[in-house]
């Protein structure tokens, strides 16, 4: 079929009498999103308390495992690249740690009931653990 100009501008016409009819508008250039901005990334992270560098805002939990000594969680933000270990549902002063395959590891007295430590590199595997009488127990590696 060719196209005329009457074509065009009656095909151009029914489209603009249907958006005024349902009242939908166009997405513009103009629309804006949300980014969120860390303080580190990957290796810079390393030792790093992820809410000064505002990677708890997008941060999730990839792996936990419970004992008797509380509850342990890999923590892991996108933005940052970066994991850390969070425990809850534990005593003061038990003992709770992130490593990474980089050979990266911090280590933590729990503060309270829920304590998280600080981060490590997450652009390779990491996992966290919590100290009990006979062995570690640790989440798996992600």
């Amino acid at each position: 079929m060719k196209l005329t100009n009457r074509t065009v501008t009656t095909l151009f016409g029914l489209a603009a009498a249907a958006t005024a009819l349902t009242g939908l508008t166009a997405p513009t250039a103009s629309a804006t999103t949300t980014q969120v901005t860390a303080g580190c990334y990957g290796p810079s992270c390393n030792g790093q308390d992820p809410v000064d560098m505002g990677c708890n805002t997008d941060a999730y939990t990839v792996g936990w495992t419970d004992s008797a000594k509380g509850k342990i969680e890999l923590r892991y933000s996108s933005s940052c690249r970066a994991n850390w270990a969070r425990i809850s549902g534990t005593s003061v002063g038990q003992e709770f740690w992130v490593q990474n395959t980089n050979g990266n590891i911090h280590g933590w007295s729990a503060t309270g009931s829920t304590s998280f430590g600080n981060m490590v590199d997450g652009s390779v595997e990491a996992r966290a653990c919590i100290e009990t009488e006979d062995q570690p127990i640790c989440t798996g590696w992600h």
